[in-house]
């Protein structure tokens, strides 16, 4: 039984980086959602003759009901304990994970969740932008790790208003 796990797990792993439309990659969607929406995803892209060589993060510009303008930013690396690393670590899948294809339904979960957020503190939120800010690593003779960031907006996201906010 537990070479039978194992050689469904092979298969499935190897079949992991078809591309999207490919009909083995459709084959596995269903059972990988799961594990895309855990971040328990891989990537075997870092093994390539040419790997990828761009650093992504994912911020988010909530404006609120007033114009005023707030930076949302998911954890950051080094934090202080053991804990907070780990949690960084899930944290980063995620983030790659929203930037992957066929992931547009979970952006709106997580505007809808910032704007949770922002409402139990108070605010009263008319737009979210979620940004997408890429940096090419440069290689190791440059003096700099990273070269300069891009922010590209690549979804808006403005919550319906309370009844109680209608104006007819």
């Amino acid at each position: 039984m537990v070479d039978a796990f194992i050689l469904v797990m092979l298969v499935f792993l190897w079949f992991w980086d078809y591309p999207v439309d490919h009909p083995v990659r459709r084959l596995i969607h269903v059972p990988s959602l799961p594990l895309a929406w855990l971040g328990l995803w891989h990537s075997w892209a870092m093994f390539a003759p040419e790997p990828i060589h761009v650093n992504r993060r994912l911020h988010a510009v909530l404006t609120l009901a007033d114009g005023s303008q707030q930076l949302w930013c998911p954890l950051a690396p080094h934090l202080s304990t053991r804990l907070q690393n780990t949690l960084y670590a899930r944290s980063f899948k995620f983030e790659s994970s929203l930037f992957g294809a066929g992931m547009q339904p979970a952006w709106q979960s997580l505007c809808e969740f910032l704007v949770r957020q922002a409402g139990s503190n108070g605010h009263h939120v008319r737009e979210v932008a979620l940004i997408r800010e890429s940096r090419r690593v440069n290689s190791w003779e440059c003096p700099s790790i990273y070269s300069d960031p891009v922010r590209e907006t690549f979804y808006r996201f403005s919550p319906a208003l309370p009844t109680a906010e209608l104006t007819c």
